[in-house]
C-alpha cells in the first residue's frame, strides 16, 4: 500500500494498493526521482512500478488530481528461491537483490 500525508491536517491516507505479486513482498526501494518503485517477493520476482500523473505523455488514464502506480516490468527466472531484499543505487541506477539462492 502507498500512503500520503495531507499537509493541511497531517493525516495520512492510503492512496494506492499495488497488486501483482503472488506472495509476500519482502522489500522495496524507490529510484532517485521517487517516480519508480522496485519490489521483491517470496514469489521469486522483482517488479518495477511507475507513477503516472495526470496529463502524462504515455497517455495512461489518471483520475483528476491523483496519480496511479502501474507495474511496468516483471523480472523472473533469475532466482530459484525467494528474494528478500533490494537496493536501488541513487548514483548509478543499478538494482541489487539479496535472496535465498
Amino acid at each position: 500500500k502507498m500512503y500520503k500525508e495531507d499537509p493541511l491536517d497531517n493525516d495520512w491516507s492510503c492512496i494506492a494498493t499495488l497488486e501483482s505479486h503472488d506472495s509476500t513482498v519482502w522489500s522495496l526501494a524507490f529510484d532517485k526521482t521517487g517516480e519508480r518503485l522496485a519490489t521483491v517477493s517470496d514469489d521469486k520476482t522483482l517488479k518495477i512500478w511507475k507513477e503516472y500523473k495526470p496529463g502524462n505523455p504515455e497517455g495512461v488514464m489518471v483520475p483528476e488530481g491523483d496519480s496511479v502506480w502501474k507495474c511496468i516490468c516483471t523480472l523472473s527466472g533469475f532466482h530459484t528461491r525467494p528474494i528478500y531484499d533490494i537496493a536501488w543505487c541513487q548514483k548509478t541506477d543499478l538494482i541489487a537483490t539479496a535472496c535465498g539462492d
